[in-house]
């Protein structure tokens, strides 16, 4: 192979472009195999399992099997970077094509800068997939799924609206609701308090928003002293009260985390921290932080794939897609160990999320800094 003056061209050179095409193979192949394994894990056992059990059709079932794809694919894309720069940098190395380039000069680092390119790549389409394009279609698939069977899925919470919120960490209010048609509460509760002392009751038959306000109808408020005795009862048929609009967010969200773009898990995760659930607060924020960080492993996946197509020239097709599997299982299964500790609060969110992609991309720097000495 010839490397002329291209080498030094500083953006794309002749050896990137050859490098990046010897991967393109590779990692469609990859692409194509893990992408289906995890839709098969993921999704086609449980369509399956309702074909059987809930007479859910066939044309339904493909139709959420493709709505699904995405959220698969945004999986599949750093396992097939990883399968793609350890094949393809094992074929150079077997053909003996990096021995020419280092007998020229080109050092290890060198030779991964096209893998590092493709990494990056992947992390810009990753985050576009998991960010605007997976979230509406898993929840139209789930909306799919079940109206098919008969079991669409509700725009709101119809009952049993609970609301806590705290400031400087005393409660300051509790706003329970027991029905809910989307619009309108019915039998609504309110407990207001002062310096952690109850001192108001308020029970309605009815409460709307209205813009900035809440209306309650055919209600009473209830005052109470320090002693907590009834000191006054205030009946009335419509009145107006500036509570916060939380309720109904709560009220009308009813998607998983994996069904919204970061903005909008972060809009509700500051609801949480408003009502004061820290146990669902910190679940919410771990897989936002998941969904932050995830695009970033396919950096660190190629980086180690690439070093380890260098170092070790012998590895076929199959042998690379082991390899590749062990060090996904490697990595999921620390992260997975990470999440569950950043949800029940032995650490925090931020670590739970970003320390195992940290950790991959340490671990490629450390074996790319061995083989540069070598």
């Amino acid at each position: 192979m010839r490397l002329p003056t291209a080498i030094s061209v500083p953006y794309l050179s002749l050896l990137d472009r050859y490098i990046l095409r010897q991967m393109i193979q590779p990692f469609v192949v990859g692409f194509g195999i893990f992408t289906a394994i995890a839709a098969v894990i993921g999704t086609v056992f449980y369509l399956i399992r309702n074909m059987v059990e809930n007479n859910l059709g066939i044309f339904s079932a493909v139709q959420v099997f493709f709505l699904r794809l995405p959220t698969f694919a945004v999986l599949g894309i750093p396992m097939a970077v990883l399968f793609g720069a350890l094949l393809a940098y094992s074929q150079l190395s077997r053909r003996s094509e990096l021995i020419a380039c280092t007998s020229c000069g080109v050092s290890p680092v060198r030779l991964i800068r096209p893998a590092l390119m493709a990494g990056f790549l992947a992390l810009i389409l990753t985050f576009g997939l998991n960010e605007l394009v997976a979230p509406p279609l898993a929840y139209r698939a789930i909306q799919t799924l079940r109206t098919a069977i008969g079991q669409p899925v509700p725009t709101y919470h119809p009952k049993n609206i609970f609301y806590r919120r705290f400031a400087d960490g005393q409660l300051q209010q509790l706003f329970f609701a027991h029905t809910f048609d989307g619009r309108v509460m019915g039998e609504v509760t309110v407990l207001n308090f002062q310096n952690g002392e109850l001192r108001e009751i308020l029970r309605a038959e009815a409460a709307e928003w209205q813009g900035a306000v809440w209306i309650f109808r055919r209600g009473a408020l209830y005052r109470l002293n320090p002693a907590q005795d009834y000191e006054a009862v205030e009946p009335f048929g419509e009145r107006y009260f500036a509570y916060p609009r939380t309720p109904l967010d709560l009220a009308q969200e009813t998607r998983d985390p994996e069904f919204m773009t970061s903005r909008e898990m972060y809009h509700h995760s500051q609801i949480l921290a408003e009502s004061g659930d820290m146990k669902r607060l910190r679940q919410w924020q771990v897989q936002l932080q998941e969904k932050l960080s995830l695009p970033f492993v396919c950096v660190g996946f190629a980086l180690i794939g690439a070093v380890l197509g260098i170092s070790s020239p012998r590895q076929g097709q199959g042998r690379a897609f082991g390899l590749s599997v062990a060090i996904i299982f490697g990595y999921y299964v620390v992260s997975f160990i990470f999440t569950a500790f950043g949800e029940g609060g032995a650490v925090s969110p931020i670590v739970a999320s970003w320390l195992p992609k940290t950790v991959v991309t340490a671990i490629g720097i450390g074996m790319l800094h061995h083989a540069n000495q070598h």
